[in-house]
């Protein structure tokens, strides 16, 4: 006890700051923040609430460890591990004494070395994973991903990753089932206040959508990006939670390749990049096939580099028709353009999201056989700015009337200027569609409740492995959003209310139904008023009522009717 005294006396003698001590437990080496001085190590979820020892060695420089002043010998003892708590160890470097910190996750941890900027430069990777007792290390190109996002003053980044092997050739790899790929893209919610929002949208685009036209073919094809959440460093600083997801390109659309030998393309990829009139269908100009760039499109395959000259004239012809053909040759023709129950998704998608962001710019347009098919697909594509969120860094826009879920989203956006969605709800037959659909939608996926339930299932998560609280604490609560509060409650309570009166303004606007009928109209008269609540105080009650009746009448979207249905048919009620 004596000697367990002599050396508290020196740590606190020599101070207390922390080095980035090389030990391992549980047989791996958790990653540290030279900032808080804090260790990380991903562990299984149902080590949290039991009492766990974990194996412990240190190098041969650390001669003395100790524990809640006991002394570390071959393991650390953990009683009633949590997630959310700092756990504190010393160690003795002769001839000074530290004291250094350790948090639990079940996120996989992940680092990147490297000088990370603007360009690719050769890295390294190195991956945890809660499953596991070992560390993969992987050879890598990284940059910072994404144009606006990238200010080196910012406290968060996205990344663009590309494996190599040990040649420092393209190597493939998989993670948690999901692709076999060398790209690999690290989404840190930069400018979004929730972090998820992204994640959350090609979650919703992924349930909803219609799979593309050739799918008969290509069963595989996906339009979205899938990804598993991260705790990330980035050398030795910690950088938050984050998305590693894969990359929407030619390989995820599963679009035919390029045939190198006799140098015919097949599939063909661009992103409109930037609201142009050409990227809204509402103008034709002439392109050039030696440009990786064409009136705000960006070619994403074939590879410029690898087929110079490109070939445009799919897409041109495409926005040539939109722009010019007479109302009876779209209608009759358009079919053979573009995917049109693909479109008619993407319509009720947007106007759920108010994806002010995603009207003219960020749609990735697809080809899957030029040869055999001029037909357009689309893939969704950087959806950060959506429910409440915008694209700009003004802080005026952050909770404020241009993101309210009572906007149109021609009102907050190009929308109104987009030609090819424009003239299709001209057409009677596809806007009945797109009301047709949503209101499908509207039964299960689009259900307030299902839409809130995917922000406060990741929340839960992130707060059951302590991802929420290392967040606000390392960025001591702050954003890159001009100077906005980082809050993950606040945010939650944000977007909930922001869905349920996004959803109300849909059923009663855009989308309000051909037949009169609303959400909570239970008397049939076509509108909302104090009787229909009478009504549904009755249902509650037990009056026989209609399955339709039922649908109308539960307006949260949780499945039966209750008080909360009332209290929500009141709040409507109001807002009118």
């Amino acid at each position: 006890m004596k000697h367990r005294l002599f050396f508290m006396v020196l740590l606190l003698l020599c101070g207390v700051q922390a080095m980035n001590a090389q030990f391992t437990l549980d047989g791996r080496r958790p990653f540290y923040d030279s900032r808080t001085h804090i260790y990380l190590l991903p562990v299984p979820p149902d080590y949290y609430g039991k009492s766990i020892k974990l194996s412990f060695v240190a190098d041969d420089s650390i001669s003395w460890v100790t524990q809640d002043s006991w002394d570390v010998t071959d393991y650390m003892y953990f009683r009633k591990l949590q997630s959310d708590t700092t756990y504190t160890f010393s160690y003795w470097v002769w001839p000074v004494g530290y004291a250094s910190k350790l948090r639990f996750t079940s996120l996989p941890v992940m680092k990147l070395v490297g000088d990370i900027g603007d360009e690719y430069v050769n890295g390294e990777v190195l991956m945890q994973f809660p499953e596991d007792t070992t560390t993969l290390r992987l050879n890598a190109k990284i940059k910072w991903a994404g144009s606006s996002t990238n200010r080196p003053w910012y406290k968060k980044h996205n990344y663009h990753i590309k494996f190599l092997d040990e040649n420092m050739e393209k190597m493939d790899v998989s993670f948690y089932g999901l692709r076999n790929d060398n790209h690999w893209r690290i989404d840190g919610g930069v400018i979004d206040l929730g972090r998820v929002r992204n994640k959350v949208s090609h979650g919703l685009w992924a349930d909803m959508a219609r799979k593309p036209y050739y799918s008969d073919v290509q069963p595989n094809a996906r339009s979205y990006c899938r990804g598993f959440l991260v705790d990330l460093h980035v050398n030795d600083k910690y950088r938050g939670f984050c998305d590693m997801t894969e990359y929407l390109d030619r390989k995820q659309m599963k679009l035919k390749k390029y045939d190198d030998e006799n140098h015919v393309f097949h599939g063909m990829l661009w992103k409109a990049k930037t609201v142009t009139m050409q990227t809204l269908f509402a103008a034709n100009t002439v392109y050039n096939n030696y440009s990786d760039n064409w009136g705000g499109f960006e070619l994403e395959y074939p590879n410029l580099d690898d087929v110079n000259p490109t070939d445009y004239h799919i897409l041109s012809d495409a926005v040539e028709f939109v722009a010019n053909s007479t109302d009876r040759e779209f209608q009759e023709h358009v079919g053979e353009y573009f995917d049109l129950p693909v479109l008619v998704d993407y319509y009720v998608f947007i106007n759920v999201l108010l994806a002010s962001d995603n009207v003219g710019k960020n749609i990735m347009w697809a080809c899957y056989d030029c040869q055999a098919d001029k037909k357009l697909t689309l893939a969704v594509w950087d959806l950060d700015a959506v429910m409440g969120q915008y694209w700009s860094n003004e802080d005026e826009y952050y909770h404020g009337p241009v993101v309210a879920p009572e906007n149109d989203l021609k009102d907050v956006s190009s929308f109104g200027e987009n030609r090819l969605f424009n003239r299709l709800m001209e057409w009677p037959e596809f806007s009945k569609q797109v009301n047709d659909r949503y209101w499908l939608l509207r039964k299960n996926v689009l259900t307030p409740n299902s839409l809130i339930r995917r922000f406060s299932s990741l929340y839960n998560m992130l707060r059951a492995y302590g991802a929420v609280y290392r967040e606000e604490d390392y960025f001591n609560h702050s954003t890159d959003i001009s100077g906005r509060e980082l809050n993950f409650s606040n945010e939650l309570e944000y977007v909930s209310d922001w869905i349920r009166r996004r959803i109300a303004y849909l059923d009663n606007n855009t989308f309000k139904r051909e037949d009169g009928y609303v959400m909570g109209d239970m008397d049939g008269d076509h509108e909302v008023g104090i009787s229909d609540a009478n009504v549904l105080i009755d249902v509650i009650l037990g009056k026989d009522v209609t399955e339709e009746m039922l649908f109308y009448a539960d307006l949260n979207g949780d499945g039966e009717v209750t008080i909360s249905d009332v209290n929500a048919l009141i709040d409507l009620i109001l807002s009118r």
